[in-house]
């Protein structure tokens, strides 16, 4: 580099370190603030139903349907099923939805599991091996209303 463009590489350095110092020594101005618009969200409520029951499986009643929606809102349900210990074969839990492939898990005996769906259309259950299925539900059953 010649010595000219060496001159103006320190001059241009120069100005920007006391552009930098200088600019420090300012008083910072505090940005503007704007109101912001206020938008009114849409009233919507939320129905929440909560339901238990007992089931027993065996040679004379192998399936069960415990829930069916019967409503044009989209549901969103949490299931948890219980399968005693007592019980000598496994529950199958079939959740059908309106629009996806179902949800299918199974309680061995002595455990529980559970599952959140949404749009959910049915639930049955029902036992995997003969013998006999004895167990517990608990589901809660949520959608929206609009007001």
């Amino acid at each position: 580099m010649g010595k000219r463009a060496k001159k103006i590489c320190r001059q241009k350095f120069k100005q920007k370190l006391h552009c930098v110092s200088h600019s420090s020594k300012q008083p910072r101005r505090q940005p503007q603030s704007r109101p912001r618009p206020t938008l009114n969200p849409p009233t919507c409520n939320f129905v929440n139903n909560r339901l238990c029951g007992n089931i027993l499986l065996n040679s004379s009643v192998p399936t069960l349907e415990i829930w069916k929606g019967k409503m044009e809102k989209k549901a969103t349900i949490t299931l948890s099923v219980f399968n005693s210990s007592m019980s000598t074969s496994f529950i199958d839990v079939t959740i059908t939805r309106n629009c996806k492939c179902p949800v299918e898990f199974t309680v061995p005996p002595g455990s529980t599991l559970s599952s959140t769906v949404d749009n959910a259309k049915s639930i049955t259950v029902s036992q995997e091996d003969a013998g006999i299925a004895d167990g517990k539900y608990n589901l809660e059953v949520c959608f929206a209303t609009s007001s």
